[in-house]
């Protein structure tokens, strides 16, 4: 597969703009793939990949190459010498963008760029068959040669288009040349290449994020918000409901205003329990790769991409289970009833580091697992480990345990995410957890009435406005009553409570 990018920037005017978000999500999904020179790429091998510039623009320095550097990718350039430095005012189609100075070029190069030709002026040259135009158009001038010593091997036609008078040339002059749209997969001459925009996806499975939560609308939205600032997003998010009598309700159905084509709400209009509910949640969505996140708790922003990059890494890994840090007022005294050998230190005197083993093979890991539990309930799995053991069961032991546990044992593997955490909340009606909580809550609902003023549904509107009003009152009491926080706390909700009654 040869990739084909243009320019990659904060927003996208035209198709040709990918965003920088798309671009970071885009290079994740090859991170198991072979990525090449176009020397070094066999077009019979699926697992390789090349990644190509047009033009060369000088977001692509700005933008690209930081993400590039991260995943220490090379890449292919191909340049149009007399637009070097220049702006694009050729393209009355596009948005003025920089083509890359001649020294930005450089850096490129630095950085495991490659320069290639795409022409001097880059016309369409379907049409052209005068030869003495074309081999003027082929020729490099020697300043141009002189940016990358080891590049200008390779051709690109400008447009995706070509005629055979103009194949014959190229042959000629070039070790091979890359299409986009008359070419195919075989003739190393017509190499064609995949137009990438902001919605492509370079990743075969899908990943939903299931947040379920039951009378935790207290937490919700720091949960969900922790999913929507992951390195990359999942391609859904089913916030699902097991009958909460708290506002579960009203946040959710708000972020699926907000994210119609990402975020989707389920309630169950009565408690399923949790085998139940999660076994329904699951069937609500598509993902290939699936994971749940209590309503309380939060991911470290990395969480999804280091999760399905261990996935996407064997076929045979059908748990990805990763360590979680403790916070919360309870943190340390549960963190105490840890083994030493478990205890992996404390950050902040905020976190408190719980690590798992790392495994060899699959013997010590099935018998580890034996002993006692260490995959964690928010673990990213895969649907068809999920659905060969037959999914959550009720059992004597925890259900995400006894989950992974037959996952393993039918034969599937379980490796860990070295490089990411849980963040796993320990509960207390302490009066500094309740101020936090209410804070959020308080400006949630602020811009939610905000969003709303112009809305018709006065119903919806009403319910919103009781609600922020209770939070606000009651977070004020809350900062003028420090004294007495457990009382102060169940007082706040049972005022909340009443409003809604």
């Amino acid at each position: 597969m040869i990739l084909m990018y243009h320019k990659v920037f904060p927003s996208s005017p035209t198709m040709w703009w990918v965003f920088v978000n798309d671009f970071y999500r885009q290079m994740a999904e090859i991170a198991h793939k072979e990525v090449v020179y176009l020397d070094d790429y066999d077009p019979a091998n699926p697992n390789q990949v090349v990644i190509t510039f047009d033009g060369i623009y000088k977001n692509v320095l700005e933008y690209a190459l930081p993400i590039m550097r991260k995943f220490d990718y090379p890449f292919e350039l191909f340049v149009t010498s007399d637009y070097i430095g220049l702006p694009n005012e050729f393209d009355s189609v596009e948005p003025n963008s920089a083509f890359a100075s001649a020294e930005e070029l450089k850096e490129l190069v630095q950085n495991k760029g490659r320069l290639q030709w795409h022409t001097r002026s880059h016309p369409n040259m379907k049409d052209i068959t005068d030869r003495e135009r074309i081999a003027h158009e082929l020729s490099i001038p020697e300043d141009v040669k002189a940016l990358d010593p080891d590049g200008f091997k390779w051709f690109a036609y400008p447009h995706g288009e070509f005629n055979d008078v103009l194949v014959a040339e190229v042959r000629k002059n070039f070790v091979g040349a890359v299409s986009c749209i008359q070419g195919n997969d075989t003739d190393p001459y017509i190499l064609n290449r995949l137009t990438v925009v902001s919605k492509t996806s370079l990743r075969g499975a899908k990943i939903s994020c299931i947040v379920a939560s039951y009378n935790y609308g207290a937490f919700l939205i720091e949960a969900v918000e922790s999913v929507l600032r992951q390195t990359i997003l999942p391609d859904e998010i089913l916030i699902s409901d097991d009958c909460s009598d708290d506002d579960t309700q009203l946040i959710a159905e708000t972020y699926v205003r907000k994210y119609p084509h990402l975020v989707r709400y389920n309630r169950n209009p009565k408690n399923l329990g949790i085998v139940d509910h999660f076994n329904k949640a699951i069937s609500l969505t598509t993902g290939d790769y699936i994971f749940f996140l209590g309503a309380d708790n939060r991911l470290v922003s990395n969480y999804l991409e280091a999760s399905a990059d261990v996935l996407d890494s064997d076929a045979n890994i059908g748990v990805a289970y990763t360590d979680y840090a403790l916070f919360g007022p309870r943190a340390k005294k549960l963190y105490e009833t840890f083994p030493a050998s478990r205890q992996g230190g404390v950050i902040g005197e905020t976190y408190y580091q719980i690590s798992f083993p790392v495994f060899g093979n699959r013997n010590d890991l099935q018998a580890e697992l034996q002993a006692g539990n260490f995959i964690q309930g928010s673990s990213m799995f895969r649907r068809k480990a999920y659905e060969a053991v037959g999914g959550y069961k009720a059992s004597g032991t925890a259900e995400d345990y006894h989950l992974f546990q037959r996952m393993v044992n039918q034969g599937w593997d379980a490796k860990k995410v070295t490089n990411t955490n849980l963040e796993y909340r320990q509960h207390s009606p302490g009066q500094a957890n309740n101020v936090l909580a209410l804070t959020r809550r308080v400006m949630f609902y602020s811009r939610a009435l905000s969003e709303l003023q112009q809305s018709k549904n006065s119903f919806e509107q009403s319910a919103i406005y009781r609600k922020a009003f209770a939070l606000y009152k009651s977070y004020s009491y809350v900062k003028s009553n420090r004294k007495k926080p457990k009382k102060i706390a169940s007082k706040i909700w049972r005022k909340v409570k009443s409003v809604f009654k």
